[in-house]
C-alpha cells in the first residue's frame, strides 16, 4: 500500500460535509461512481475503506467472461471439499 498524501478540503453540502477524492487514487483503487465505503476513525484519521460488491448469483460471476473455445462439455470439478456455494 502506498501511502499517497493529498491535500483536499471538507466543505458542507447540504446537511453532510464532503471531500473530494482524486482522479489519480480513484483510479489505483478501482472505484466506481457512487461506490459504497465504510468511514472509520483510526488513530484519531477518518478512514475510508471501499466496499467490495458480492456476487449473488453465478451469473454475476461470469457476467464479463468469454468463451474461449476450448471446450464443448461441463468440466467436471469433482466432489464438494469445503465451502462452495450453494448453487
Amino acid at each position: 500500500m502506498n501511502n499517497i498524501k493529498n491535500q483536499t478540503r471538507i466543505i458542507q453540502w447540504g446537511n453532510s460535509m464532503v471531500t473530494e477524492i482524486p482522479s489519480y487514487i480513484v483510479k489505483q483503487l478501482g472505484l466506481e461512481d457512487k461506490q459504497a465505503l465504510t468511514v472509520t476513525i483510526q488513530n484519531n484519521s477518518i478512514v475510508l475503506t471501499p466496499i467490495k460488491k458480492q456476487p449473488t448469483h453465478i451469473h454475476d460471476i461470469f457476467a464479463d467472461w468469454q468463451d474461449d473455445g476450448q471446450r464443448d462439455h461441463e468440466v467436471d470439478w469433482g466432489k464438494e471439499e469445503g465451502n462452495e456455494w450453494p448453487w
